[in-house]
């Protein structure tokens, strides 16, 4: 029996969408191995002016972390993908001891959800307090990176403009240091949300007058 050319390109491409919905399904709990929770979580939450989509796309993409997070990033945004924030781009410009050059996506749906990989020491102690404690390179470049942050960013009712964002930050383990590194980013996200709520209230006002509401 002849098979119709048009046939088989249709059962061809189904055939690979398939094998590529099947393989990304497999990447999130790849990227998961190694990465466990432990007693110790940053959790943190803000309403911010923005709706989920607009807040989404200021985590997930270079040009809007720059307007609330660092100075310089470089994103991938998909699973797998890079999420390497750069934090002191002149000195440090692959952000090796003060970003986190190797960090990945982890998981991610658009408009609700943003799971990506950190590292929670810097990579010398120049910059005192403005920096999590020091690690050596060995215990700083932990593979897998045992540390992650999950964000989500939910409606709030009847405000289809603001934006509820809550974020965990797991993986924290024993030890003097990890306790310090633990401290110093409970309060250096709450930093960070302070940030992206001043940025979005600003747009907003701004968006507002230009408007005449």
């Amino acid at each position: 029996m002849k098979i119709s050319p048009i046939i088989l390109l249709v059962f061809t491409l189904a055939c690979i969408e398939l094998v590529s919905s099947q393989d990304e399904s497999a990447i999130g709990p790849a990227l998961m191995k190694g990465k466990v929770k432990t007693d110790r979580t940053v959790n943190l939450d803000a309403i911010v002016d923005a709706s989920p989509a607009e807040v989404y796309r200021l985590w997930t993409s270079a040009d809007g972390v720059k307007k609330f997070f660092a100075p310089e990033a470089r994103i991938d945004a998909k699973i797998g993908g890079r999420y390497q924030i750069i934090f002191f781009p002149s000195k440090d410009p692959e952000g090796e001891s003060h970003g986190t050059k190797g960090a990945r996506i982890l998981d991610l749906v658009p408009n609700q959800k943003l799971v990506f990989e950190w590292i929670t020491f810097a990579g010398d102690d120049l910059l005192g307090k403005n920096a999590p404690p020091y690690a050596p390179p060995l215990e700083r470049n932990l593979t897998p990176l045992p540390t992650w942050v999950e964000l989500s960013f939910e409606p709030v009712a009847d405000q289809p403009n603001q934006t509820h964002v809550k974020l965990a930050h797991y993986g924290f383990r024993d030890g003097e240091k990890w306790e310090r590194s633990y401290q110093w980013f409970t309060h250096a996200w709450k930093g960070v949300l302070d940030q992206l709520s001043q940025y979005c209230q600003n747009k907003s006002r701004t968006e507002s007058r230009a408007t005449g509401f």
